[in-house]
């Protein structure tokens, strides 16, 4: 059992896990093409077209539970937990005031669009009562836009410091039996959007306790392995992750858009199984295969990566609210202007596709460059 680390004397120096910036980063700018879905573009080898059985979206909440429990929760320890509390709610309550606001904003401005056929799905009805949408809309119950990700979140840290406060007593086997008892409820809603929360706060809070005991964990880890019985065991995880990322590339793209017959039959017997709303156990489970696999191969490489794009990923996964918030107005305004085809139909030719997905990361990259609106935006 992982006992509750003792508080230090002084605040403890971890320093900052350049790794999870860089993952971020890249999780963001997948989520960024994914969501623009201009494609064939050259990079769907990258991003998967939002068709693997598991997305850039678990990585990026995984690793915002993981830099909440260290930078709120362990860098912390020997602060008043009362200090802890009142800055991730103020953080949570900013959240959830921007998710609120850019709902609604979306929802007018698609109003004016409202016969554009780029126009995102899901939008309240002109004649629906505003009064009611905005009710809807600070219950949680109707949310538009490219940002729902802002609610989750908010949601999440009004959680976290109970999370916390279990955490600083070393209950972290408590908040695991909270958590999937929470997870567990989800079959028994009507599912959909609104109950996301349910099924995937397993993720956010299983970083929180990642983030919490990331030193114990990091000392554990090189104080009972050899370093060639590390080197083996970070082998063979990122073999198992490259191993079936490329099995599941293959499968849903031989089944989807090269029509294998043989591959159709595999994909939709097994699709279910990985179902994204309800977060399913074997999603879960090859989730965690594919982080930690990436994560191994990022950390081998992090010298080299950062040499070569680390000017791209690391402002991107730094300021991750920021960028994703800026991302859902490129989105949105994007598919105005020209509108995605769909899934499985190609409508512009692949380098126009890829022009365009280059030019509305570089434009985002741009906003946090230039610090656009840095003082409004939460980051």
């Amino acid at each position: 059992m992982i006992k509750r680390p003792k508080a230090p004397q002084t605040t403890p120096r971890i320093e900052r896990i350049r790794t999870f910036d860089l993952m971020r980063g890249l999780f963001l700018i997948i989520i960024l093409l994914n969501h623009l879905s201009y494609y064939p573009s050259g990079l769907d080898i990258i991003t998967g077209r939002s068709m693997m059985y598991v997305s850039a979206a678990e990585g990026f909440f995984l690793i915002s539970g993981i830099v909440l429990g260290l930078v709120r929760g362990r860098k912390l320890l020997d602060q008043p937990f009362k200090k802890s509390t009142k800055l991730i709610l103020k953080r949570g309550l900013r959240l959830y005031i921007e998710a609120c606001l850019l709902t609604l904003l979306f929802t007018v401005i698609g109003w004016m669009f409202a016969n554009n056929p780029g126009l995102k799905y899901g939008i309240a009805s002109p004649d629906t009562p505003f009064l009611a949408i905005v009710w809807n809309t600070l219950t949680l119950s109707y949310s538009y836009g490219w940002a729902d990700f802002l609610r989750y979140y908010a949601v999440f840290l009004t959680g976290a410091p109970i999370i916390l406060w279990l955490l600083r007593r070393g209950l972290w086997y408590v908040v695991v039996v909270i958590s999937i008892l929470i997870w567990s409820l989800y079959p028994l809603t009507p599912g959909g959007e609104n109950y996301i929360e349910l099924s995937w706060q397993v993720i956010f809070y299983a970083g929180m306790i990642i983030g919490f005991y990331w030193p114990e964990l990091t000392n554990f880890w090189r104080a009972h392995f050899s370093r060639r019985t590390r080197i083996i065991i970070s082998r063979l995880l990122f073999a198992s992750f490259i191993t079936t990322a490329i099995a599941n590339f293959i499968l849903v793209f031989g089944a989807l858009f090269w029509n294998i017959e043989p591959l159709k039959s595999i994909h939709y017997d097994s699709i279910d199984f990985f179902e994204k709303d309800r977060m399913t156990w074997r999603r879960l489970l090859l989730g965690t295969v594919w982080f930690w696999g990436f994560f191994v191969f990022m950390r081998r490489h992090e010298r080299l990566i950062t040499q070569k794009l680390g000017k791209l990923l690391t402002p991107l996964g730094t300021n991750s609210l920021y960028v994703y918030t800026i991302e859902s107005f490129v989105v949105f305004f994007a598919h105005l202007f020209i509108a995605p085809a769909q899934p499985l139909v190609q409508i512009l030719p692949w380098y126009i596709n890829l022009v365009i997905s280059i030019a509305a990361i570089a434009l985002v990259w741009l906003a946090v460059h230039k610090r656009f609106l840095f003082k409004i935006i939460p980051r």
